[in-house]
């Protein structure tokens, strides 16, 4: 029998931006995600007899990155036979909204699942991280830790185990294109940025007071140092040493200026950007709808949402 799998996708609040070990995808800090309940991947997993195949969205597509996660799987659970996976992908592909991140979450749950494996989610987080770094975050939800660890068993997210809160996040699309540079090259050019070690130690720092912040439920606080931290993120990327480069677009651009527009209006608003063009908001349930009426106003064919804390991984 076919096994399914849903995750949904997160947003990293302190960022994960290098890895230290590229081969175990372990990265430079500790990182901490809200998971979001409006984007997500739906995956199953089907055993054939001939070859690992990928469907998204009922489009065939080129397996080679999902059957070398496969086979990383297959050194870790045992060798099994070919699997059918078929994706559907409730998230803009490759523009800075975690679509890895629930793809290879779904991913693992569900082959662990047909392969009758039932693996705790801290084992399940770790795996995941092969095939996507974000995806470790996938497997809780509301707000998860990735802990950077030094080795393959000790780079593992875990739950924040943080109480409720009335947090939102509010998604502006700038573009759903695949971006130019991938998450992997930018991160490659970043770490030659002559900032990135000061930006590893402030990092370190803000971890700490996010999760005092996540702990008090102080969405202002979240919001500030989120945006903090993702900015400081994407100047690594301009003052790159190898191939300088920008996610921005005009409109990137337009949306933080009204976002901080808004923080002079007395509205809680903060920016956060992962890789890609598009900005999310970190706001409340009830400014949510004041944030869009402003985008909309000075962006009217913008795409907006607003996405609140999701859950964990979701069995079929």
């Amino acid at each position: 029998m076919p096994s399914t799998a849903t995750a949904h996708t997160n947003i990293a609040l302190i960022k994960y931006w290098g890895k230290k070990n590229t081969r175990l995808n372990l990265p430079t800090t500790s990182s901490i995600s809200l998971t979001l309940d409006q984007f997500y991947t739906k995956t199953t997993v089907t055993p054939n007899s001939q070859a690992d195949q990928l469907f998204i969205n009922g489009n065939a597509t080129d397996a080679t990155r999902v059957h070398n996660f496969l086979n990383n799987l297959r050194q870790y659970l045992g060798d099994f036979e070919p699997l059918t996976v078929t994706s559907n992908n409730h998230v803009p592909t490759s523009a800075g909204l975690a679509s890895s991140a629930s793809a290879f979450a779904a991913l693992t749950a569900a082959t662990a699942r047909e392969l009758n494996f039932n693996l705790p989610l801290t084992t399940l987080s770790r795996l995941a991280r092969r095939g996507s770094g974000s995806a470790s975050r996938s497997f809780y939800g509301h707000f998860a830790i990735w802990h950077e660890g030094i080795d393959d068993t000790s780079s593992f997210a875990e739950s924040l185990n943080a109480p409720a809160m009335p947090i939102a996040l509010v998604v502006a699309e700038v573009s759903d294109a695949a971006k130019k540079v991938g998450s992997t090259e930018g991160m490659r050019r970043a770490v030659t940025s002559p900032d990135y070690q000061d930006w590893l130690r402030e990092s370190a720092k803000q971890l700490v007071d996010m999760k005092q912040a996540i702990q008090h439920s102080d969405i202002e606080k979240i919001g500030a140092i989120a945006e903090k931290n993702a900015l400081s993120m994407h100047a690594l990327n301009l003052t790159a040493r190898q191939k300088p480069f920008t996610y921005f677009t005009c409109d990137t651009q337009r949306i933080l200026s009204i976002v901080s527009d808004l923080r002079h209006q007395g509205i809680l608003a903060f920016a956060t950007l992962d890789a890609g063009p598009n900005v999310k908001i970190i706001t409340t349930l009830d400014s949510a709808k004041l944030v869009e009426a402003a985008l909309l106003s000075e962006l009217p064919a913008l795409h907006v949402q607003t996405a609140t804390s999701g859950s964990g991984i979701i069995y079929d």
